[in-house]
């Protein structure tokens, strides 16, 4: 499955809904391919987390390796610096 931002403009109780569905589904095996801006969502949600800048994938890690903290940490010095443009 391949989605492009799906809690955009969803309110807190759907975003939880939809999240329980994602973790279900991956529960029965299948591929998930999530793009979004919703660190606290991808962390929640995912096996692996990717940071991408200028299309360019620049960090790639499991989500258990990282906390959300340090994810949030990680995403804001990637956009501030000029390294990955």
């Amino acid at each position: 499955m391949l989605l492009d931002e799906p809690t955009s403009g969803l309110d807190p109780q759907a975003s939880n809904d939809f999240a329980r569905l994602i973790g279900e589904m991956r529960d029965q095996g299948v591929a998930i391919l999530m793009a979004t801006h919703d660190l606290f969502r991808a962390k929640a949600s995912g096996t692996h987390i990717g940071i991408m800048r200028a299309g360019r994938l620049v960090h790639s890690m499991k989500s258990e390796e990282i906390s959300l903290m340090d994810l949030e940490k990680l995403y804001l010095e990637t956009m501030q610096t000029e390294a990955y443009v």
